[in-house]
């Protein structure tokens, strides 16, 4: 990173954040991030990426700012490239990318999607179009409701 120190107190300046506010947002210390604004040592890993990411993107530290440090994991196994999510097959991108976008968008609201979500997703298509995430969430909630005994 060219000039750490630098970088810092711009971002600091930029969101009007304290060091300690941005060491929340980095997970790192207050002494860590004074040591970064000081020149004393570089930030490495994942920290220099969410650095980056900052001095570039408003919505990176608007999206770091919603997150609550409680807030476990999210990640829904999926693989681009063979088009799945959760092992289940689309028939092509824009139906693999649209249920990806509803299902994760519905994450961020608790939502934990079952396989039987991802296949009803997926085989729900009968409107010749791929679903819109608010469609695939009601069909999952309505299948959710119903109970079989």
């Amino acid at each position: 990173m060219a000039d750490t120190a630098t970088t810092m107190k711009s971002i600091r300046r930029h969101y009007d954040v304290s060091q300690g506010e941005l060491a929340k947002l980095l997970n790192a210390s207050v002494r860590t991030i004074q040591h970064w604004e000081q020149g004393d040592y570089e930030p490495s890993g994942t920290a220099v990426k969410l650095i980056q990411l900052l001095a570039k993107n408003d919505a990176i530290f608007t999206e770091l700012t919603l997150m609550k440090a409680d807030e476990g994991i999210m990640y829904l196994e999926h693989d681009d490239q063979a088009l799945t999510i959760m092992g289940v097959q689309f028939r092509n991108k824009k139906e693999y990318r649209a249920t990806m976008n509803a299902v994760v968008s519905n994450m961020y609201e608790g939502f934990e999607p079952t396989l039987a979500d991802i296949q009803m997703a997926r085989d729900a298509d009968d409107l010749g179009r791929p679903m819109t995430a608010k469609e695939i969430l009601e069909r999952i909630n309505a299948s959710n409701s119903v109970r079989t005994e």
